[in-house]
């Protein structure tokens, strides 16, 4: 073998190996995302996000976790919230209040503090975002125009709020 094909054969090896480390190191990035699962999303609830601001030592928070194209997995949990009726997903910009667009969840007899899990899929959509996909309600999210909002006895409107768009992890 000439000195000629040694370079050439030196250059192939190192971009082959190359390649195939670019490709590992990809692939293991990949796999390690997949590992992970899906991000979830915490919004918090307080009194100070209602429409008007409430004042309360309630507070909550909302953790949301997609799960694909079709749904949608949530967990809220609030404290020092007395007579709970309702939660619900609202569409709404920072400042307005708006109508329902899911229930999350709706007491007969109203409760002391929430702990509630669940999964939306399009068919609990409902007002204005009924007949539409999660992708839609995903869409709205993110653009910072739908809330969160916990519902008392003593504040039919909304004890607790969060807004959707910039979560408490990021």
């Amino acid at each position: 073998m000439t000195i000629k094909s040694k370079g050439v054969m030196i250059s192939i090896t190192a971009a082959v190996t190359l390649t195939l480390t670019t490709a590992a190191t990809i692939y293991g990035l990949a796999n390690l995302v997949l590992a992970q699962g899906a991000p979830t999303i915490t919004y918090g609830l307080s009194g100070s996000e209602a429409v008007p601001p409430v004042q309360t030592d309630a507070t909550g928070v909302i953790e949301i976790t997609p799960m694909g194209a079709d749904s949608i997995a949530y967990s809220v949990n609030a404290t020092n919230i007395e007579g709970v009726t309702a939660g619900h997903i609202h569409l709404g910009k920072q400042g307005e209040n708006g109508p329902v667009v899911v229930t999350l969840f709706n007491y007969d007899s109203p409760m002391n503090g929430v702990s509630e899990s669940g999964t939306i899929t399009a068919d609990k959509l409902e007002g204005p975002m009924a007949g539409m996909q999660i992708s839609d309600l995903a869409a709205a999210g993110a653009n910072g125009t739908v809330y969160y909002n916990i519902h008392t006895e003593q504040n039919p409107e909304g004890e607790i709020r969060g807004q959707s768009g910039t979560p408490m992890n990021q």
